[in-house]
């Protein structure tokens, strides 16, 4: 009679929790670096001195004339029959030098010029919005590009680690009941 003692499992069916840790450190940190850009700029980032100085220089040049701008009215003048709506749109930049801003005055004095006649009145206006839209869609990629920017500076290392951890120990945490529910 021989009676054959099982104390421990055997080897093959062990697995070392180390690999799915380490897994799971991996993809935390991915989830980590990820998160650096993810996440939206705090009220920190943006009341630093050089992000308001930033965000108030690209505001100030919405209004500026600058080589976009003599772009523009470059190719209205090129137009061999131009509305007397841009005529006066043309007219608000004439003398204007890099950095000089529109006067309220001049749109005034447009608009006057233009109120007898109703429908180059509404051409004036559809022409001044379209301008502002390109104007705002440039000040809003600029933007966008400076919160890039931003967030690049933030510390790689602090997301890095952080996720790894939170990774590790959730994939910890997973190996440890997938182990208690065999």
């Amino acid at each position: 009679m021989t009676m054959t003692v099982h104390a421990i499992q055997s080897n093959d069916r062990r697995r070392s929790c180390f690999v799915p840790v380490a897994e799971g450190a991996a993809l935390g940190t991915v989830a980590g670096y990820a998160t650096k850009y993810i996440l939206p700029l705090t009220p920190e980032e943006k009341s630093t001195d050089e992000y308001i100085k930033v965000r108030n220089k690209i505001n100030s040049q919405k209004s500026e004339y600058n080589f976009r701008t003599a772009k523009v009215i470059n190719e209205m003048k090129s137009k061999e029959k131009r509305s007397l709506a841009e005529d006066e749109f043309i007219k608000m930049f004439d003398g204007m030098k890099d950095g000089d801003h529109v006067k309220s005055a001049n749109l005034r004095k447009a608009i006057k010029n233009l109120q007898d006649n109703p429908a180059e009145l509404r051409e004036f206006k559809r022409v001044c919005k379209a301008t502002s839209e390109v104007v705002n869609s440039t000040a809003k990629q600029c933007m966008d590009a400076y919160n890039l920017v931003t967030k690049h500076i933030r510390p790689t290392g602090f997301f890095l680690v952080t996720g790894a951890v939170v990774g590790a120990v959730i994939a910890l945490i997973n190996d440890v009941l997938k182990t208690e529910v065999r």
